[in-house]
């Protein structure tokens, strides 16, 4: 296939050439997220192109499916080393520094991830491969089990026809080592019982607009600003990746029995505190750390209670009703990860970085025959920038200090999702939650008299990489059909 060396910006989003994955999110019951290794021996490359093609009818665009899904569909993601061994001719180091260094990276990534202890890079994957062994990712989906199956058999089927050219890579300890969806929990559901994915950018598809949530910043080639972001833009590699996507793809065990069992614990203790019953404690507590109730409902919206009205809201601010947190501790993940007219101000910006979401539950639920088994979040965050926006985020929420709500030292963490550092804590950090009220005392916890002040690590992450979501018509040319 030729590739065009124009890159003039489109007026309008090209849908049947962006992977459906970045502008839709799907709904589907059913997925599995497929990992990949490619054989760096250039004899090999035919058959790699042979794994592509064979996955061609069933990759999804971002036009309208109408009123019937598709049974089964797939998308493809690669990393820098996979983009490396199927377009040798590009130059990598042409595409952002931290996409192609890669998330574990101590210099670049890790200072914003801070993944410590067990959830350390050196610890991901379950140590089954190395970080540097993943090229490729096909997030297939699929209707009801049987299509599940079906997809994941033709994609198996892909890899094994490549002459070993093309290695599944198995992740987990489970039955079959793959990152599958559990089916039986809700898709906008994870294992702590919240409601997820409700605040999502709009994609405003403005090519010159500068609000976070438009369209041009996500979709490589799509700005028409002075200085377009994201990149890159010029030459074969800005061919290569125009209406493409970066996918920072990461798995997240969420530790259920250490969380419910804080919950329970903490809500002995602070339940004569704040005058009400253990049972709605435990969920009060549940709401300050997340800053919505489990059903969805925003505490700035519905303080008291969850409301089925307010399930959903995303029209809210901080500014004008919650400045002292008395609704919402400023700690709480959803006010940390998306801070709205809060005020924030890091090294002379005030931009609130946006992402989009797209996350399944992978496990099965806990139960007491279960607990050693692995489960969590299967967490795809697409971005244009992944410095600017995911491991911006990402460092806010290890470090509240972006924002002058915050106390400088020691700086409080993300009360639900940040890495807990390894002992001795650090001294300009507080890992202890605080829940300011109206009568001036706040609520810590942890107990701060308890043997160990700081907050438990909910969630360990189970490995991280930065993928390129490229174009339909650059998948194509790999695969070598038109």
């Amino acid at each position: 296939m030729q590739y065009s060396e124009s890159t003039t910006p489109p007026t309008q989003p090209d849908l049947a050439d962006i992977q459906g994955l970045i502008i839709r999110g799907y709904t589907h019951p059913c997925s599995v997220h497929m990992l990949y290794q490619f054989s760096s021996a250039p004899a090999d490359l035919p058959n790699i192109s042979s794994f592509f093609k064979a996955l061609m009818p069933y990759l999804r665009n971002a036009e309208d499916w109408g009123a019937v899904k598709p049974e089964i569909m797939l998308n493809i993601g690669l990393t820098a080393g996979g983009i490396t061994i199927v377009r040798p001719d590009l130059n990598i180091t042409a595409f952002p520094f931290t996409f192609y260094t890669g998330p574990w990276s101590s210099k670049a990534a890790q200072q914003s991830l801070m993944d410590y202890g067990a959830g350390a890079p050196n610890m991901w994957w379950n140590q089954k491969f190395a970080n540097t062994a993943i090229h490729c990712v096909v997030h297939a989906y699929a209707m009801n089990p049987d299509a599940q199956t079906n997809i994941t058999d033709i994609i198996t089927a892909a890899a094994n026809g490549s002459n070993g050219a093309v290695t599944e890579l198995l992740p987990l300890n489970s039955p079959t080592g793959r990152l599958e969806q559990y089916p039986m929990i809700p898709s906008d559901y994870i294992h702590f019982r919240y409601r997820d994915s409700i605040d999502e950018p709009d994609l405003d598809d403005n090519p010159t607009g500068t609000d976070q949530a438009d369209l041009n910043n996500f979709l490589i080639g799509y700005s028409q600003l002075p200085a377009p972001i994201p990149g890159p833009i010029t030459g074969p590699e800005g061919v290569f990746a125009n209406n493409g996507c970066y996918n920072a793809f990461r798995v997240l065990y969420q530790d259920v029995a250490t969380f419910d069992g804080f919950l329970e614990t903490e809500a002995e203790r602070v339940a004569p505190i704040i005058g009400k019953p253990k049972d709605y404690t435990v969920e009060w507590l549940a709401a300050k750390l997340n800053g919505r109730w489990r059903n969805g409902s925003p505490l700035v919206l519905s303080p008291d209670e969850p409301q089925h009205s307010t399930s959903k809201a995303t029209e809210f601010g901080y500014k004008a009703t919650d400045m002292q947190g008395l609704k919402c501790p400023f700690s709480a993940h959803t006010r940390v990860a998306n801070p709205r007219d809060e005020g924030v101000k890091v090294a002379g910006s005030t931009i609130v970085p946006r992402i989009i979401r797209r996350g399944v539950a992978y496990g099965a639920p806990l139960h007491e025959y279960n607990a050693s088994d692995d489960r969590g979040l299967i967490g795809l965050f697409l971005c244009g920038d992944i410095n600017a926006q995911f491991e911006t985020l990402y460092g806010w929420i290890n470090m509240n200090n972006f924002s002058p709500v915050y106390p400088k030292s020691p700086t409080p963490q993300d009360g639900l999702i940040a890495n807990r550092p390894t002992s001795p804590v650090p001294s300009n950090m507080n890992p202890a939650f605080t829940i300011p009220m109206a009568d001036g005392t706040p609520v810590v916890v942890p107990d701060p008299a308890s043997a160990n002040p700081g907050l438990p690590q909910f969630v360990v992450t189970r490995g991280t990489a930065y993928f390129l979501l490229p174009s339909i018509s650059a998948l194509k040319g790999i695969a070598g059909v038109s």
